[in-house]
């Protein structure tokens, strides 16, 4: 996921959900991360560090987690 930061990095922001996937799909992320980016809520996101909070509070995100 950090190469994909820096491709969202590049982005012109605000992004929706849709763009922000479509921007995934261009750079070919893995199914578990495109799994995660639909799970992200759909509303504006002004900044990449906006989809990376989001994306650490997903449910697949969360649940792949070890307790400690």
């Amino acid at each position: 996921m950090p190469g994909f930061r820096a491709v969202l990095d590049g982005e012109r922001f605000p992004l929706r959900r849709w763009q922000i996937l479509a921007v995934a799909d261009g750079y070919g992320v893995d199914t578990r991360t495109r799994t995660k980016l639909e799970q992200i809520p759909d509303r504006p996101y002004l900044d990449a560090g906006e989809v990376m909070i989001a994306l650490a509070m997903t449910p697949a995100h969360l649940a792949a987690r070890t307790p400690l």
